[in-house]
Order: structure tokens, then C-alpha cells, then sequence
């Protein structure tokens, strides 16, 4: 039986494997960014800890022949697909960004229910995410839906081949 409780940090190990996996190939080299913590202390006690400023998303790297990547995890209970809620504003912003300038932006979703990875080309996610803002309060608009989502597997020895380039 599998552990569900840090399903999260499981989904994410996957990646980091994956990322070694491609810098050892010389296929990309794909880094998790760190967002900068704002810690307060009272004495030696932490009383309070929050994020200095909004990150753009968890990894960024480059493929083989120049490309830059960004990209975020993310997982969902809705077997559905992914809900928009678990998007933050300022994600779609870095990702309209980010396809301006050429950059492949895009999100890995866990969909615990049925056990499967995805990539959400990021085209995709911010007109998913246009539509949702255009209908807010209507049903059916508030998820990227599973059928608009590529699914990611191991492949050639990559446990999460989200490049396809095994």
C-alpha cells in the first residue's frame, strides 16, 4: 500500500530524479527554484515565517539546443482534471511571460485519484485560465479538464520523461 501522506514530496522526487537523469543524458539542465523566507525569531524560537515575495514557478532549466523551460507541479484530488484554484495569478502572469519571449512554460499535475502525471502545455493553462476568469460563477469553467492534458510516463530509463526525449 502505498504512503499518501507525502504523496506532494513523492510527485516531486519524481521530477528531481528525472532532472538528474537529463543532466547525466546531456539532454537539459533543469534546477528547483527556492523561494526566499522570511523568518522571525524571538529569542531562538521561530514565531512566524512567511514568503518574502511571490515566486514564478518551482523549476527552471534549459534543454539541449538553447530552449528555456519553466515549469510547476502541481496535484489534484478531482479526477476530473486540475482545478484553476491551485493556479496562482501571478504563475499565469510569469507564464504569459514567459511563451512571449519563447520559453517553453508549462505545469506537471499528479492526478492522485487515478494515479497518472500530466503536462499542461502552458498556452493551454492560461487559456483554460482566461475562460475561467471570463465565466467566473458558471459551472464547468473552474478546471483544466484531464483530455487537455498530455500524459507524462517513465520512458527509457526517465521516470518521468515530461520532455519525450528519453
Amino acid at each position: 500500500m502505498r504512503d499518501m501522506r507525502n504523496i506532494g514530496e513523492a510527485f516531486e522526487d519524481e521530477v528531481k530524479l528525472a532532472n538528474e537523469a537529463y543532466l547525466q543524458r546531456g539532454i537539459a539542465l533543469v534546477q528547483k527554484i527556492s523561494t526566499p523566507w522570511k523568518v522571525i525569531w524571538q529569542g531562538k524560537r521561530v514565531v512566524h515565517a512567511f514568503p518574502e515575495g511571490k515566486s514564478t514557478l518551482d523549476f527552471r532549466g534549459t534543454v539541449e539546443g538553447g530552449i528555456s523551460i519553466s515549469f510547476d507541479c502541481k496535484e489534484s484530488e478531482d479526477e476530473r482534471g486540475l482545478p484553476l484554484k491551485h493556479i496562482q495569478p501571478h504563475q499565469i502572469d510569469y507564464i504569459r511571460q514567459a511563451l512571449a519571449v519563447g520559453e517553453k512554460a508549462f505545469i506537471l499535475c499528479y492526478m492522485k485519484k487515478l494515479d497518472r502525471r500530466y503536462k499542461i502545455g502552458g498556452q493551454e493553462v492560461v487559456g483554460q485560465w482566461d475562460e475561467w476568469q471570463a465565466n467566473k460563477g458558471k459551472r464547468g469553467y473552474n478546471c483544466i479538464p484531464v483530455e487537455a492534458m498530455e500524459e507524462v510516463r517513465s520512458r527509457n530509463g526517465i521516470v518521468l520523461d515530461y520532455l519525450g526525449r528519453g
